[in-house]
């Protein structure tokens, strides 16, 4: 609807229809507020029609239809967030699958021999032969990789005694001289009872032994070498356990050398490395460790300081120490316990304990050595105990020895290694799982 047009001419008409009322001939001045009033009844009464039609279409078309679109969101909505929700379980599995994945691969690893596990049926004695000469050849590898080197022999020592007493006081003064002036006593120097200028003789020799490596470490530091270069064929059960739990150990080894590796990377020697020296990595406490920690160090009848390959422990009673962890070997997990004695930088302690329990990484050529090789990682070991002692640098276990100006400490380790079962239950050999089968029968018997 149109509002009307007022116009000149209409407002005229009705000025002159005004005029002719009597009661406005002597009022023309309310006239014109007159006209306005009534110009503006006949704009408002349109208008609000107008409004009101309005209001109807917006409330019959615009808010239903905002309605309906509200509607579509939320079931539109709704797929969504199923739809959102379909791919978070998804993703969520796919998390849980790839964590059991990675579980399975930390104990997938190569082994020393693909010829012994799993079970043959061979008994000749050279079956385990090539194991043997491998694990040898391994640890070697191991020292070489850390640039192991050692302190001066006695004999060395010795005979650059002899040489610079030759040269100062001539043959006869080297003859009129004993072995006990020189520091002797037994088998071993000692510094304090070197007189002055011997002892600075012996500091140069032992300080370019420092020089010439990053770790003092030898094969016989490594639990392992000294055994299985004197191994002997017995039996084809015990090679087999022997080749066996001495493969766990070689995995063990294998840990505890690349901390050390990876630890002193960035040193020239041993003067400067935050390792300086591999006292013994080991499956059973030592002699002093037990004697100091004022408890037996027995375990499956042993006596402490024998050879003692890797076992599993299936109570306190075959571990070194009570674990904190409360592991023990079950249905998923077996868990071995190892020790590991270093001297190291008193302010490089926690950083090798660190990096002993960091992630490493393996190759792996599948069960049977046979397939391509894949890249694996591995976080096997947990730090169960440890216990620091001073360094007595002038003591017969340190004398010879050059560790830098820094403080050093002696760091005992009783660690914890875990291996999830499904990583390598198939190669495992029948004889092992019969002993622990047997193990587990008579504890439950107890």
């Amino acid at each position: 609807m149109k509002s009307p047009e007022i116009n000149a001419e209409t407002m005229k008409n009705l000025l002159g229809a005004f005029k002719k009322l009597g009661f406005f001939k002597n009022n023309l001045a309310l006239l014109v507020p007159i006209i306005i009033v009534v110009v503006a009844l006949l704009l408002f009464i349109p208008t609000k029609i107008l409004q009101g039609r309005l209001q109807s279409t917006i409330d019959t078309e615009s808010v239903q239809t905002a309605r309906q679109i509200d509607g579509l969101i939320r079931d539109v909505s709704e797929a969504r967030a199923a739809e959102d929700l379909e791919t978070y379980i998804n993703a969520y599995a796919r998390d849980a699958n790839q964590i059991e994945l990675l579980t399975k691969q930390t104990t997938m690893r190569e082994l020393l021999s693909y010829d012994l596990f799993p079970d043959t049926n061979e008994t000749s004695p050279l079956l385990f032969e090539p194991f043997r000469q491998k694990f040898i050849a391994g640890v070697e590898a191991m020292l070489e990789s850390v640039n192991a080197g050692g302190p001066p022999s006695n004999l060395e020592i010795e005979r650059a005694l002899e040489s610079s007493h030759r040269s100062l006081f001539g043959r006869s003064g080297s003859r009129s001289r004993s072995t006990s002036s020189f520091g002797r006593t037994g088998r071993n120097f000692s510094l304090r009872m070197m007189m002055p200028m011997d002892r600075k003789i012996a500091d140069k020799i032992c300080e370019e032994k420092a020089m010439a490596a990053k770790v003092y470490a030898s094969p016989v530091d490594l639990e392992g070498y000294t055994y299985w270069s004197e191994w002997k064929f017995e039996n084809r059960d015990k090679a087999y356990r022997d080749c066996w739990y001495w493969q766990l150990g070689y995995w063990m080894l294998e840990d505890a050398m690349a901390t050390i590796r990876e630890t002193n990377r960035d040193a020239e020697d041993i003067l400067e490395a935050p390792i300086k020296r591999v006292m013994a990595v080991g499956f059973a406490l030592k002699k002093m460790r037990a004697s100091s920690m004022g408890r037996g160090a027995r375990r499956a009848g042993r006596r402490p300081g024998d050879t003692q390959a890797p076992t599993y422990v299936r109570s306190t009673r075959e571990g070194i120490t009570t674990p904190c962890t409360g592991r023990f070997c079950n249905e998923d997990i077996d868990v071995t316990h190892f020790n590991v004695r270093v001297v190291v930088g008193a302010d490089s302690v926690m950083s090798f304990m660190e990096e002993l329990c960091r992630v490493k990484t393996h190759a792996f050529r599948g069960l049977y050595g046979d397939e391509p090789a894949q890249t694996f990682k591995h976080n096997q070991i947990t730090v169960l105990e440890s216990s620091i002692a001073p360094v007595d640098r002038e003591g017969f276990e340190h004398g010879l020895y050059r560790y830098g100006d820094n403080t050093v400490v002696e760091l005992d380790l009783i660690c914890e290694y875990v291996f999830q079962k499904v990583g390598y239950e198939q190669i495992k050999p029948e004889l092992v799982k019969e002993d622990i089968l047997a193990e587990e029968t008579k504890g439950r018997a107890r």
